[in-house]
């Protein structure tokens, strides 16, 4: 198994910026681990606006070529290589553009949220836009929860979701866990409550609607324990996160 090497991440994950280096080029059917080790700083820009017009190419997910979007985008293709230094750079970018495998979900099923949950994962992956498209409305928070609850509930979120908030998988969580529910189920105490954390028994009282809901990790590769949230819910076709509800209950 090839390990890629300290002093090759460091080189990667630095922001990129072109310098006097020749660049030499790059096969993108070669090892990840060769062709990160090998780059010069000319070779890394190539790698990254080659990452990026090949994601845009097959997921019409366009962005910026920048120096910030290109350390970021080589940070996490040097993660994921690290975790799979026997892959080619091109399995790894592919993986990260092709379709999902699961069968085509419902809006606000299972599947719809792994798909959602799964972008957080990909090599590139822009956390911080990723996140902000889960943060949800004063209103969407009361649809769901009454008073005097939710009130509070967006008070709390005001000042912690602000427009720089993001959460990411730590390194290594290349994978998403799912518990999927419904506000109904945990209201009528279904088994699955359980899988949720413990403060959710303190707050079934205030659910307004029946809407699905979500607890999640992000996780390495057969493992179980990880980066846990919850409170991701389908409201107003399209997934929201209300994290820690009975944070916000009175004293």
């Amino acid at each position: 198994m090839k390990i890629l090497k300290t002093t090759a991440i460091a080189a990667i994950i630095g922001t990129a910026v072109a310098s006097g280096a020749a660049a030499q080029g790059f096969d993108p059917r070669g090892n990840c681990v060769e062709v990160l080790q090998n780059a010069t700083q000319a070779d890394q820009l190539m790698i990254a606006a080659w990452s990026f017009g090949y994601i845009a190419a097959n997921t019409k997910n366009i962005r910026p070529v920048d120096d910030q979007n290109n350390a970021v985008i080589l940070k996490n293709i040097a993660k994921v290589c690290q975790a799979n230094p026997e892959a080619s750079l091109l399995a790894l970018v592919n993986a990260s553009s092709s379709q999902p495998k699961t069968p085509a979900s419902a809006p606000g099923s299972a599947a719809d949220a792994e798909q959602v949950l799964n972008a957080f994962v990909q090599p590139g992956a822009d956390h911080r836009a990723l996140t902000q498209a889960l943060l949800p409305t004063e209103a969407e928070v009361k649809q769901v929860y009454g008073e005097p609850l939710a009130t509070a509930m967006w008070a709390g979120y005001q000042q912690q979701m602000g427009p720089d908030v993001a959460f990411a998988p730590k390194e290594g969580q290349t994978e998403v866990l799912v518990v999927y529910a419904t506000t109904r189920e945990l209201f009528d105490r279904k088994p699955v409550l359980e899988e949720f954390p413990g403060g959710y028994k303190d707050v079934l009282q205030y659910f307004k609607v029946d809407v699905p809901i979500v607890r999640f990790k992000f996780v390495k590769p057969g493992e179980t324990l990880g980066f846990a949230f919850d409170g991701l819910m389908y409201v107003n076709d399209r997934w929201v996160i209300m994290p820690k509800p009975w944070q916000a209950l009175p004293g």
